[in-house]
């Protein structure tokens, strides 16, 4: 159930998914959204960071590489590469402080991934707001 009225913070709780398609589809081929879900061709945020690409994969000696584009509306406070080995979850913070308003750039970053399953990345503002992809599972 679900319901709403003048106690109820509804900002913080709507987190868009953003599907990444060549055009919207119509109404009856809505199931070439479903397939880009199904790919994991979106990424969730708020709407003042976007990530139209990103690139996670294994770097040398099995380190995690990402590569993304970022576009933003705030400075920039952080990025964090989280990854998992199936025991324990880690991350890798790197700050992205010397952003200014209004940007759109590259990232590169690599973390130390050891044994890992899976990794994802997440991008966070000076206003908290974020956006973050799902996991990507690695290639074995």
């Amino acid at each position: 159930m679900f319901q709403l009225d003048a106690t109820h913070e509804l900002y913080a709780h709507m987190n868009i998914n953003y599907v990444k398609a060549p055009a919207l589809p119509t109404f009856d081929n809505y199931g070439k959204l479903l397939d880009a879900l199904r790919r994991g061709d979106f990424f969730t945020t708020t709407g003042e960071i976007l990530l139209p690409d990103v690139n996670i994969a294994e770097g040398a000696g099995g380190r995690i590489a990402v590569r993304a584009r970022i576009q933003h509306t705030f400075p920039l406070n952080m990025a964090e590469i989280v990854w998992g080995d199936g025991r324990e979850t880690h991350r890798k913070i790197v700050s992205l402080a010397e952003t200014r308003p209004f940007g759109d750039f590259s990232f590169s970053g690599e973390a130390e991934g050891g044994d890992w399953k899976w990794a994802r990345f997440a991008v966070w503002d000076v206003a908290a707001n974020g956006a973050f992809v799902n996991p990507t599972w690695r290639a074995k």
